[in-house]
This record gives structure tokens, sequence and C-alpha cells, in this order.
């Protein structure tokens, strides 16, 4: 019995949860090695190849999960967010596959998508750099684009009219918190370090 890999995997919850959480610890922590330095950056540029083939392969196997995806390269593509050879490479890695396996999304939805995951960038920007009060509107929006919630807002929106999967806005999430998880573990080594 042959079996298919792109069909093998194409609603498994599990393989999703475990996918976007790998990518998104993967991504900050090429952003930390080569940000903060406080990793090893020829390891972030060894795992870059593979974090864009997994990148490109949770995209190929599920329509939902391309326009997910390709909407948070996009926005940060278009935010200037990709500033270093290991992003480079992923980058490169997924556009490449994307050629040549001739990935189709909706127009529109990508242009919603995307357009959410470009607010997050912006807003996650402007609470990086700006003194946050500690009235209620503050500290939301501190969470809000701190945890990148617009996009998992848009998300939800798809779920709740039918067109997404929950399974893929719980995978989002899982993707959100292992980007944080290891955010924290580059600040913790930066403090040790000084």
């Amino acid at each position: 019995m042959e079996i298919d890999p792109i069909s093998c995997f194409g609603n498994n919850i599990p393989f999703f949860l475990l996918s976007y959480s790998i990518l998104g610890a993967g991504l900050k922590y090429i952003d930390v090695a080569f940000d903060e330095k406080t990793v090893n950056m020829k390891v972030a540029l060894a795992i870059s190849p593979f974090i864009g083939i997994l990148w490109v392969y949770t995209m190929i196997i599920n329509g939902a999960s391309a326009a997910i995806l390709s909407a948070i390269i996009l926005g940060v593509l278009i935010r200037g967010k990709i500033d270093n050879p290991a992003h480079l490479l992923g980058l490169f890695t997924i556009l490449f596959v994307i050629l040549i396996s001739g990935l189709k999304i909706p127009l529109l939805l990508l242009v919603f998508l995307t357009a959410s995951a470009y607010m997050d960038e912006v807003g996650n920007d402007i609470i990086d750099r700006k003194e946050i009060n500690s009235r209620f509107v503050g500290v939301f929006l501190k969470y809000f684009f701190g945890k990148r919630w617009l996009l998992k807002v848009a998300v939800l929106y798809l779920v709740l009219l039918g067109l997404f999967p929950m399974y893929l806005l719980v995978a989002l999430i899982f993707f959100d918190e292992s980007y944080l998880l290891v955010e924290e573990y580059g600040k913790a080594k930066l403090e040790v370090e000084r």
C-alpha cells in the first residue's frame, strides 16, 4: 500500500499543532540568533531551510493553512522584518517550493489575512517603542498586539463563517505561544550574559 505524503497529513490535527509550534519556535530562534545573538547563528542558518520546507509542506497539504502561513510571510515581508541571511534562506526555500508546486490561494482571502498580519506587526512595533500607560486601554493594546491577536481574530471570523477549521486557529495560537516562549528564552539568556 502506497502512502501519499500530501494527503497523509491534510487534516491531521496533531500534525498541525506540532508543525505550527515548530514553525513559531524556529522563526523566533532565527530572530534571537541574529538580533540578540544569544543563541547559535550557525544553528539558525542550518535550521532555516528545514523550517522553510516544513512551512511549505504545511501550506501544500491544507488550503486554509496555506492562506494563514502565506499571510504571515507577506505581513512580515511587507513590514520589512525579513532582515537576516537565515530568514532570506527560509523565504527562498518557501518561494521555490511554492513556485514548483503551483500553490494557489484566493486573492481576497490572502489580502484579508495579510492585512491582519501586517497590522499585528505594526501594532507590535508601536507597543515595543512606546511607553504604555497603565489604564485599561493601554494594557489591552499591549496584550493584544504583544500576542498578535488581530490575525487570530481574523482566523476566528473565518472559522465562524465555516471557511476554516477550528484546529487551525488553535494551531495559530500554538505558533504564537511557541514564538513567545523562545523570545522569553532569548531574553533570559541575555540577562544571564549581562
